[in-house]
């Protein structure tokens, strides 16, 4: 047996050590809440416990009609409650369930928080693994096309100085966001090197996309061809550097796209590219891309033409 206060008083010093670590914090509002040291409202039946934070709201809710504990959470904050959904659910019947039991709860409920309302910069990027890339081997033998992984993989492997970006590119959406890495650190990265005048930098950079594009998905070919290499602007400085080392599979589409994207009609590209739908994760990925609407059919088609 356990009184409903004593209940939510444990689940609350369970919740705000979260709270603490993740910039989230409980609502106090000494006019409708029960206690001055717990912050639960009672509206009847119902118990609330309010926790806002830039990663939106998550409400604990008690009803004592049928014994219903739940966690609710928002991606808004301060978002009120009929604009939550339902995290989790648990029985809890005070004359029955004890302390063993609300710690049963208090510990769904956090690690239910740590899924959905965790601050990137609260996890330990140390314990962040990088997934394994295809090898040559496997690319060669065609077993395995190179993809995005692969790409961003090479690039730190090169530029060891990016791994913790990476590493942080996996926290922040739970898996890698390709086209945002890309755009953040690899495309700026080719133009210091373009700029550099190191023979020996450029020889390496260059030869590493020319290596993935050649055995990589359309995916990765994407990455580098409108992401990433289409920054050069069309500047004939640049482009006669990566000539050097580009495969000649390669470059006829690296200078079609950086015509395009540096004409008027590239304009509305490059607006789309800098600003991207809201990412939605874990959503099945379509073949083709930006680079299949920019050539207006597939690069084999373009080479055969050549």
């Amino acid at each position: 047996m356990i009184e409903i206060n004593e209940a939510l008083g444990q689940i609350y010093k369970v919740l705000n050590d979260f709270c603490g670590l993740n910039d989230m914090s409980f609502r106090f509002d000494k006019n409708t809440m029960v206690s001055s040291a717990l912050p639960v409202e009672q509206k009847g039946n119902l118990y609330y416990m309010y926790m806002d934070g830039k990663a939106g709201t998550a409400i604990v809710e008690y009803n004592s009609d049928d014994n219903k504990i739940k966690l609710l959470g928002a991606g808004t904050e301060q978002a009120p409650v009929e604009d939550c959904k339902q995290l989790s659910l648990w029985l809890l019947e005070p004359s029955i369930h004890d302390e063993k039991d609300v710690k049963s709860i208090a510990n769904d409920f956090l690690e239910t928080m740590e899924n959905n309302f965790a601050s990137a910069k609260a996890k330990d990027i140390s314990k962040v693994k990088i997934p394994k890339a295809v090898s040559k081997n496997q690319a060669k033998a065609g077993v395995a096309s190179y993809d995005a992984q692969t790409l961003c993989n090479r690039f730190v492997m090169h530029y060891p100085e990016y791994k913790d970006d990476l590493k942080q590119n996996l926290l922040d959406y739970d898996e890698l966001l390709a086209a945002d890495f890309a755009e953040k650190f690899i495309a700026p990265k080719m133009l210091e090197v373009l700029n550099s005048g190191n023979k020996k930098e450029q020889k390496k950079f260059f030869t590493m996309l020319s290596e993935v594009y050649e055995d990589g998905l359309n995916e990765v070919q994407d990455l580098i061809a409108v992401v990433i290499m289409s920054k050069m602007d069309n500047k004939p400085e640049y482009l006669e550097i990566a000539d050097e080392y580009m495969s000649d599979y390669m470059k006829p589409t690296i200078h079609y796209i950086n015509k395009v994207m540096a004409s008027g009609a590239g304009v509305k590209y490059r607006e789309k590219m800098q600003n991207p739908p809201i990412y939605k994760p874990k959503k099945q990925k379509r073949s083709g891309g930006l680079m299949a609407k920019l050539m207006g059919g597939n690069q084999q088609g373009l080479n055969n033409q050549q």
